[in-house]
């Protein structure tokens, strides 16, 4: 993932192009429509007709692992909004702290537009999960979306595409944009993707997404991000 950090500028600018991402998650949606990909990466979680995260195991522990992280994703939203807000109300400016107003509200759009928008587009695209397909023991022929417009003219009944709950992790790399060292914005970049990886492969175990889902999402995100930090003048 090293070439997904971004750079303070000179060859590497290009990785702050929201189109670059933008391109990328229009290749993943091919990807999606290409049954035998998904399901090569699906093969370590379905075993013997089971899950690798069953349906118990979610009930006890979906506190925890699953409402546990977006909560947290929301609180983190939700402070950065209201410090955003709260620097209209100093009357003492302070360079430190106006430094740091932009990106205060960038992280906190990042956190409601990109899973507002995952979730906008789950809503149309009409794709389901492994767990609903036949090869997985569920009812439904695995087609992708493309496929699916192809053959009926229209998305089907599903809602699983791009993957809604990894969404909120992945658009904390919009930590990254904070006045911090390089060191700390390298961290803060990988800790947004290593939360969107962890909340999209829970969601895989347990036969909720595919592969090509989260990383739709992923891509959706850092477009998002990357064209918030331009719209802002962050990049």
């Amino acid at each position: 993932m090293k070439i997904l950090f971004f750079s303070g500028g000179g060859a590497c600018g290009w990785l702050k192009n929201p189109a670059i991402y933008a391109a990328a998650a229009v290749l993943c949606i091919l990807l999606e429509s290409i049954p035998a990909f998904d399901r090569l990466f699906q093969t370590p979680f379905f075993h013997d007709g089971s899950w690798l995260l069953s349906k118990a195991f979610h009930a006890a522990w979906k506190p925890v692992l699953y409402t546990g992280p977006k909560i947290i994703i929301g609180i983190i939203g939700g402070g950065f909004f209201l410090f955003w807000a709260a620097m209209f109300f100093r009357r003492e400016k302070s360079a430190f702290l106006s430094s740091w107003r932009k990106p205060a509200l960038l992280v906190a759009l990042s956190l409601a537009i990109v899973p507002a928008s995952v979730a906008a587009l789950k809503a149309i695209s009409g794709v389901y999960g492994p767990i609903d397909l036949l090869p997985y023991g569920g009812k439904f022929p695995h087609t992708g979306l493309l496929e699916q417009l192809w053959l009926y003219g229209h998305p089907g009944g599903g809602r699983s595409f791009p993957a809604g709950h990894a969404s909120g992790g992945f658009a904390l790399c919009a930590l990254y944009y904070l006045p911090v060292s390089k060191v700390c914005k390298k961290m803060l970049f990988t800790s947004g993707l290593a939360a969107g990886w962890l909340m999209g492969l829970y969601q895989m175990g347990r036969g909720e997404h595919f592969l090509s889902h989260t990383l739709t999402t992923m891509f959706i995100a850092l477009a998002a991000i990357t064209w918030l930090a331009r719209r802002l003048r962050l990049s």
